[in-house]
């Protein structure tokens, strides 16, 4: 396996300090086991694959308190396990370039691909700290490069394993290995994105219900 480098291990470690800070702000409010799991199971059953969401976020499910807070969750989830996948791949794809295997181009250009979903993934983590819930207008471009940003990752995850598939690489259990990854990446992405919109949606209502009242007469 490829050896990690000190600065991809900062980051990460940053990524999972971030996400287990929630639990300092909880501590000063009533948040309840009981209720945290019954926010984070109505979020999850939101999503295409619930019991991956419920078993990825339930360790964050007692520092959580609202939607956006899920949602960011699942976000660094997703770029953490996509920035494995990402090592996994790179390694596989630099032995096959030294021995010069045929099967090299498609583990490459699923590197590229891999290599593009981090990208967008850590994209999508900073938006969703910049959105600025008091200007709707920057909230929708906000939300709309995000919704963009993470389709292109499952359309990426996925043209990795379609090309994976079309070569029969020489050792079967390395390439089952790396569509197992990527089908994760995927299937974690995909609850990122339902999890996402339907904090967007839940935004949009809070939004519009407040203006009503702003502008009632």
């Amino acid at each position: 396996m490829e050896k990690i480098t000190l600065p991809l291990i900062l980051f990460l470690f940053m990524i999972n300090i971030s996400i287990f800070s929630f639990v300092g702000a909880v501590q000063g409010t009533s948040v309840t086991q009981p209720r945290a799991n019954k926010l984070m199971e109505s979020q999850c059953r939101r999503t295409r694959y619930p019991k991956l969401c419920m078993a990825t976020l339930s360790n964050y499910a007692t520092s959580i308190s609202e939607p956006q807070e899920v949602a960011r969750a699942a976000l660094k989830v997703s770029l953490v396990k996509a920035i494995y996948t990402r090592a996994y791949v790179k390694n596989v794809c630099k032995q096959l370039e030294k021995t010069k295997a045929k099967d090299y181009q498609a583990v490459k250009d699923c590197l590229d691909q891999i290599s593009e979903g981090v990208s967008l993934l850590y994209n999508s983590v900073e938006e969703l700290h910049h959105l600025n819930l008091d200007k709707e207008r920057e909230f929708v471009w906000h939300r709309s490069n995000v919704q963009t940003w993470l389709s292109t990752v499952l359309t990426d995850a996925f043209t990795c394993m379609d090309g994976i598939s079309s070569y029969k690489l020489g050792d079967y259990k390395v390439k089952a290995t790396i569509k197992a990854k990527v089908l994760n990446v995927a299937q974690v992405t995909s609850n990122a994105l339902a999890l996402f919109n339907g904090y967007a949606v839940r935004h949009k209502f809070s939004h519009n219900s407040n203006s009503g009242k702003i502008n009632k007469p």
